[in-house]
């Protein structure tokens, strides 16, 4: 639905795609899925590198992941700023509060850390740049956006859950630009290949995709509390009239299910890294296949039918 004039209003699946701010959802989703593959590329790269092995696959790797990050990171950067100044025109409170900005009268520091403190209406321990929040959600350096104070306090979202989750998200960009750009930088100076500085804590970097991704819908999610339909209808009054049991149950079954299925494809996956590249999977191809991924799909197939 959408509120106008204090009515809420249907809107098609067409009206939600066509809207002005599905593109920047979209395409900072579909960056991102590529910029942790990419990521998970290059790291399985280095890996390999270092250890000595399938040498040449693992340059391949390296070139194609690195030359994806140095050029998707810097661009979800910008698809980022764009999709943050549509959150602050649609849901200020969840921009607010990934700021941990209490006073909307005066311009915003960027909380580089704090303890935010909901019960004072303020934050310790802050560490703050001045004016840079203000320029970066209203591109003035003296520009104002509401603060956590313009709401009221059943109004606003958990502050500490959404300042840090953003924080993570946005630390972690900037080390995937950094290993982009430097990596980009090593490439070009024919360095990358015998850089061990670099390669080695790379190696290591696989897992940081997926953990931006989660803490960016924890942004998202927790950030448009306490609304399920933002304006609209709160989560409070469309909850299933479930005890509070069931629900802790069927959380704690799900929490084991999902931490043992997820345990054993990390195993898995890491046996395929561990017996890297074999068959149809470094076979030169001949000619250009008509489909693309076939090669791939014969390559999984011969790798999940072999044993050991």
């Amino acid at each position: 639905h959408e509120v106008r004039d204090g009515i809420a209003y249907p809107v098609s699946w067409l009206e939600i795609i066509f809207n002005p701010s599905f593109p920047y959802r979209f395409s900072h989703m579909f960056t991102a899925a590529y910029l942790t593959t990419s990521l998970v590329v290059a790291a399985v790269g280095a890996r390999y590198l270092l250890a000595g092995r399938f040498v040449e696959e693992s340059k391949t790797m390296l070139r194609m992941g690195i030359g994806m990050v140095a050029v998707l990171a810097p661009l979800q950067l910008v698809i980022g700023d764009a999709h943050g100044l549509n959150t602050a025109k649609h849901q200020p409170v969840k921009v607010a509060a990934m700021e941990a900005h209490w006073d909307g009268s005066k311009p915003a520091d960027l909380v580089l850390f704090a303890w935010p403190n909901e019960a004072e209406e303020r934050n310790d321990y802050e560490i703050s740049i001045p004016n840079i929040a203000s320029l970066i959600i209203t591109h003035d350096v003296n520009g104002l956006f509401k603060g956590l104070k313009d709401f009221a306090p059943q109004d606003r979202p958990p502050v500490k859950p959404v300042f840090f989750a953003f924080r993570v998200m946005v630390g972690i960009g900037m080390l995937m630009i950094a290993a982009g750009l430097i990596g980009a930088f090593l490439w070009w100076r024919g360095l990358l290949f015998n850089a061990r500085w670099y390669l080695w804590p790379l190696s290591l970097a696989w897992p940081a995709g997926f953990i931006a991704i989660l803490a960016g819908w924890w942004v998202t999610e927790t950030g448009r509390q306490p609304w399920l339909v933002y304006g609209i209808l709160r989560t409070k009054d469309a909850a299933s009239p479930v005890s509070a049991e069931a629900v802790l149950t069927t959380l704690v079954a799900f929490v084991i299910v999902y931490s043992i299925v997820f345990s054993m494809g990390i195993y898995y996956i890491n046996r395929l890294i561990e017996k890297g590249p074999t068959g149809a999977s470094v076979k030169p191809s001949e000619g250009v296949p008509s489909r693309p991924l076939s090669a791939a799909e014969e390559a999984a197939h011969e790798a999940i039918d072999k044993k050991g």
